[in-house]
């Protein structure tokens, strides 16, 4: 029975100013929760510091995903509802009022604004001081981390620290070097107060505090910082890669407490706390293993290319489906640019679409791939970059590979990208990388897509620009 973080819905949505209406009411509502009757007490803050995780964790695994590999060369979507939204993405023909955009600014935005909260009332909270400080850091983590996700999506965004903001104010975007530097420190304060062992499953510690730091500098090409701050990652001694069986293996349900995953969306089989990832991976009439399942029209298809890079040997291709039985028992082919990554596969105890699949956001092969990567950047082929991807091959079950390999550079970084997409495909990974390696828009034109310099970034929301003057829309929408 895996040990999950439980999600505390109870306090969803507190401290709304209530402000006039005093001649229309003269009872005291004591039922109401407000600035003063709450963050009274150590219970009161652990309540909030739920609700904080329960914003930062529930970010869509449909929505970004799709934002992040529909716009790469791994993955297309066809079919159903959803193919009308889900096209504009693929397309690079998407705009402001595309619904990913409002519902990604909506969720990060409600975790900033909890993890404010929390920072703002908790130090005058009479509580344990040792609990008081890590409470601290872990909603400093949650709110750089949902500004990570921001900064990636729409790039400088406007910099809220406080939850006192009034009303009117609307700030301005912050500039490139505020918000950067903002987040790279709050990430590096938070992983000097958390500790090696989080408290619960699924909790920030100092280990998830320095790989989010760590391919923060990777994405802004801070290769010495990415470098030393994977070397910190590694040094903790907490984490490994998996080798319990063949590579595959490490996404089974039944493995997911493992210690390559360092920082992960927890899910439960529960509508509102589920992933629905394999109702949308699995082919239309998917013989289950434990049915009735939901199976929806909306597929998510690998494109070929990409399915046939793998080496022979490769374990990490066995969560790929070319082939599959249906209902009637019959064997269908999937055909050209069809095949299925079932990476997250079948839940036993899911309900229909709902899964109750952790979804690895950082894990500790990023780490050791991050490190190479910078490595490399820094002073071109080594033996130590050479050693940190073969780490990551061997427990794949593929060759090794040799110093010899790479005459330059550029080489090894070629084969880097490649190495991360048979890694981490399906895994909300692939955008960044090509953004990082310079590929992102010249992989696009060759897909025939009209893509341009500036959809390395997707445009702020429209009705964010509606509603607030002083922002700025990003160049090109």
């Amino acid at each position: 029975m895996k040990i999950k973080y439980i999600r505390i819905l109870a306090v969803l949505f507190l401290f709304i100013s209530i402000q006039g209406c005093n001649d229309l009411l003269e009872e005291e509502v004591y039922s109401v929760l407000g600035p003063s009757n709450f963050f009274l007490s150590a219970e009161d803050a652990e309540s909030m510091l739920n609700s904080a995780y329960a914003s930062d964790q529930r970010r869509s695994s449909r929505d970004y995903l799709l934002l992040s590999e529909l716009t790469s060369d791994l993955l297309i979507q066809r079919g159903g509802g959803l193919r009308r939204s889900a096209q504009l993405i693929e397309d690079f023909t998407w705009n402001a009022t595309h619904p990913f955009l409002d519902g990604q600014w909506g969720r990060d935005y409600t975790a900033i604004y909890r993890s404010n909260l929390i920072i703002d009332r908790v130090p005058d909270i009479d509580m344990n001081e040792e609990r008081k400080q890590e409470i601290l850091a872990e909603a400093r983590f949650i709110r750089a981390s949902n500004y990570v996700y921001l900064f990636d999506i729409f790039g400088p965004v406007p910099l809220i620290t406080s939850s006192e903001l009034e009303i009117e104010a609307r700030p301005a975007r912050a500039s490139q070097e505020e918000i950067v530097g903002f987040i790279e420190d709050e990430l590096l304060a938070a992983s000097q107060v958390l500790p090696v062992e989080a408290r619960n499953y699924g909790r920030a510690n100092k280990g998830i505090a320095l790989s989010l730091l760590t391919k923060f500098y990777l994405n802004n090409k801070k290769w010495q910082e990415a470098a030393e701050t994977a070397q910190m990652v590694m040094e903790l001694n907490k984490y490994s890669l998996f080798d319990q069986g063949s590579r595959d293996a490490l996404f089974d349900i039944e493995n997911e407490e493992n210690d390559e995953f360092i920082y992960i969306r927890p899910n439960l089989p529960i509508p509102g706390l589920s992933t629905t990832y394999l109702a949308h991976a699995a082919p239309p009439s998917y013989q289950f293993a434990y049915p009735p399942r939901a199976n929806y029209a909306a597929q998510y298809q690998l494109l070929d290319d990409f399915v046939n890079s793998f080496h022979p040997d490769d374990q990490r291709k066995e969560v790929i489906i070319k082939e599959y039985i249906d209902v009637n028992g019959n064997l269908i082919d999937l055909g050209t640019d069809n095949s299925r990554s079932f990476k997250f596969g079948e839940d036993p105890n899911g309900v229909g679409q709902h899964m109750g699949n952790d979804f690895p956001i950082i894990r500790y092969a990023d780490i050791l791939l991050s490190r190479a990567e910078a490595l490399n950047e820094i002073s071109g082929p080594t033996e130590e970059a050479i050693l940190l991807i073969n780490e990551v091959r061997e427990v794949a079950g593929v060759p090794a590979l040799s110093l010899n390999d790479f005459s330059s550079k550029e080489a090894l970084r070629d084969h880097i990208l490649d190495e991360r997409a048979w890694e981490f495909f399906t895994e909300e990974l692939r955008r960044q990388d090509l953004i990082r390696h310079g590929k992102f828009i010249e992989l696009a034109n060759e897909r025939g897509k009209s893509a341009f310099d500036y959809h390395v970034l997707f445009p702020i929301p429209q009705n964010e620009i509606d509603r607030n003057p002083n922002l700025e829309q990003n160049p090109g929408y």
